[in-house]
């Protein structure tokens, strides 16, 4: 068969394909905008028992059940809130060092909540069971390893302000907005790029100029949705925090121990994890950014330090 003829024959299916989507362009763009909305979304609306299949706690080979410290603790941060007690919430014991969250809580759903069994460290620790983490295990003899043990021994009040940051994030329902952030992009990116073809007069040329030209205007909307998305998050970061803290003083300060042990434990992982530690954290104990023109998360020494000063700004107001 001649280069011609093969040409030819893979010319037809992405011609086809291409009529295809110029013909169903709009209800294609509405579909994946509805897609992107609904995959995002769905962990929120669903988090009971997705969220816990992803976070539970499994020591001796059997899920851990949430102890009474723990509840206790909850439910005195949900009091502290005034959160109405028509909104549902669930808790659960997770492996992890910081709280996790999804749901709702004003949707019958509700709301779930991981708590680190971490907070109570000397459980984890003197179980006798090893900890793991990122394939090694970690030796609490060791001066790093004893730095770690303190960075997960938290005060009641650094543990309510964990807590209470999740329950904040969780009853301002900011998940919608950041769900509707990549939909809103790729609906002005597909606007974009069709308008501006039009304007440049691209729908006569040839299909490899339209295809390149199309290439380049998906990595523009791509960098700017990473972009936005990040700028996002770090704004709400912020606004989570100083919302938390300004609760009182006392959660002011549990907040500035919160990032300062986050820190500590983060030095400790970078030197018991050798060359792995040192490409996860920074030698402030931030977290190494993995992509070279994104930092998806604020720095928590920005987030100690802007605490810090509002603790100190409450502190000379005479707040307790």
């Amino acid at each position: 068969m001649k280069l011609s003829e093969v040409t030819t024959l893979m010319a037809g299916p992405l011609w086809r394909a291409a009529a295809f989507v110029q013909r169903h362009r709009t209800g294609l763009l509405v579909g994946s905008c509805a897609g992107l909305f609904g995959v995002q979304i769905s962990y929120h609306l669903f988090p009971d028992p997705v969220i816990q299949w992803l976070y539970q706690y499994w020591p001796e080979g059997r899920p851990a059940l949430l102890p009474p410290q723990l509840q206790n603790l909850f439910e005195e941060v949900l009091q502290d809130m005034g959160v109405p007690s028509g909104h549902c919430y669930k808790s659960f014991t997770s492996f992890t060092f910081q709280p996790v969250s999804a749901g709702f809580p004003r949707l019958p759903a509700g709301a779930v909540v991981g708590i680190p069994a971490t907070f109570l460290a000397n459980i984890v620790i003197n179980n006798g069971h090893p900890v793991v983490i990122h394939g090694q295990s970690v030796d609490w003899q060791t001066p790093a390893g004893a730095r770690l043990r303190d960075a997960l021994t938290l005060s009641h009040e650094a543990q309510k302000f964990a807590l209470a940051r999740e329950v904040m994030y969780l009853e301002s329902s900011t998940t919608a907005l950041q769900a509707l952030l990549a939909p809103a992009y790729l609906a002005g990116t597909c606007a974009l790029g069709v308008g501006a073809k039009y304007a440049l007069g691209l729908y006569g040329s040839p299909m490899n100029l339209r295809a390149a030209f199309s290439l380049l205007v998906a990595v523009a909307g791509f960098v700017a949705y990473a972009l936005s998305k990040d700028s996002l998050t770090h704004a709400l970061e912020a606004w989570l925090d100083r919302r938390t803290a300004s609760l009182s003083a006392a959660y002011a300060r549990g907040g500035v121990e919160f990032y300062e042990k986050v820190l500590s434990g983060n030095l400790a992982l970078r030197s018991l994890l050798g060359k792995r530690g040192e490409e996860l954290y920074t030698p402030s104990g931030n977290i190494v950014p993995r992509h070279w023109f994104r930092i998806k998360h604020l720095p928590y020494t920005t987030r100690r330090d802007t605490l810090l000063q509002m603790w100190r700004v409450m502190l000379n107001a005479g707040r307790s």
